[in-house]
């Protein structure tokens, strides 16, 4: 099983953007070590939880720090961007660090309105699977090999970047199905439709150039500790910006450890909460691997890619040495 992580690179209150991102690179470098098999970063725009609208440009400053990991974008939001623009991005990463470079793509805007309006700029709207199918014919047309003469997105590369779709909803699945494409379902974002989703990929896909058979990521929320308590008691920072964010309309960074500890809940917000941790995995490092492998199983997954978010650096940096040492992870390094 190959173990991942995606990093948003989070904003604790009272931290620095400068901090948040040097986080992602330090996680980054000790994820190398640790043996996880890729490193994929988040697009998000005019938030003050997240450091990181430009996953094209943390790919490479990742891809410097570390010698042997994949690192990716999960992933570019293609409804804002160019698709030509895209493939001139990943040809040059791809040249700069070959045969580590994930592109993964999505829908969603990662934004309000207003910014999407600003990232946008009056670029003519089209639907982004069409804009996933051009970026994808792009770049193939950017192998030395190819015979195209048109339009041709430079610098030519010798190796490809590896395709991923990403998503929440069985639209997403079909399309990935169809055109024979690797799939990343996000349950760390909303697990509702997570087994329609995944059913449709399998039932309707179609072997591909890239694939041969079905091949699955879930992006699940875990969190390590020495205990199950520390464990939980640490995940209540993201508990609670979860209820700020999506009950009480307060986008802001990540709650202290102190305040979310003391945080009350009305009963619909426990509502909310005991929905979501029906599908993280929080608790001992034992507890944890317990619930990714009945999931693994229940699921047919093929990797798994983990999010963890906790007040200080230093837990999230932990449950992922805690996690790499349940699944001797380091023993799978060549």
């Amino acid at each position: 099983m190959k173990i991942s992580i995606l990093d948003q690179t989070p904003i604790t209150e009272g931290e620095s953007c400068k901090q948040a991102i040097d986080n992602t690179l330090e996680l980054a470098k000790q994820a190398d070590k640790l043996g996880y098999y890729r490193f994929w970063v988040s697009e998000h725009h005019n938030t003050s939880s997240f450091a990181s609208p430009v996953p094209e440009i943390m790919i490479p400053s990742l891809a410097s720090v570390t010698s042997r990991i994949r690192v990716g974008s999960g992933g570019v939001m293609i409804g804002h961007y160019s698709p030509f623009k895209i493939a001139e991005q990943f040809n040059m990463l791809e040249n700069l660090f070959p045969q580590r470079i994930d592109l993964g793509l999505g829908r969603a805007s990662g934004a309000d309105q207003a910014t999407i309006e600003a990232l946008e700029s009056g670029i003519f709207r089209r639907d982004p699977f069409d804009k996933m199918l051009e970026l994808i014919s792009l770049i193939e047309k950017s192998m030395i090999s190819s015979r195209q003469n048109n339009v041709k997105a430079m610098p030519s590369i010798e190796s490809k970047p590896e395709f991923w779709i990403l998503g929440t909803s069985p639209d997403s699945a079909r399309f990935a199905a169809k055109h024979g494409l690797s799939y990343s379902f996000a349950a760390f974002i909303n697990d509702t439709h997570c087994m329609e989703a995944l059913q449709i990929y399998h039932q309707h896909f179609t072997p591909s150039r890239y694939l041969d058979a079905p091949y699955v990521n879930l992006a699940v929320f875990a969190l390590c500790a020495d205990s199950e308590e520390k464990a939980k008691d640490l995940a209540k920072s993201a508990e609670l910006w979860g209820v700020r964010t999506f009950l009480r309309g307060k986008r802001g960074p990540f709650p202290k450890n102190q305040e979310a500890q003391n945080a009350v809940f009305q009963p619909q917000e426990l509502m909310f909460l005991q929905h979501r941790r029906a599908s993280i995995c929080v608790g001992s490092p034992q507890q944890v691997k317990t619930k990714l492998e009945e999931l693994t199983k229940k699921l047919c997954l093929n990797e798994l890619t983990i999010i963890t978010i906790t007040p200080e650096f230093k837990d999230r940096l932990e449950s992922y040495r805690l996690l790499s040492q349940i699944y001797d992870l380091q023993s799978g390094i060549k």
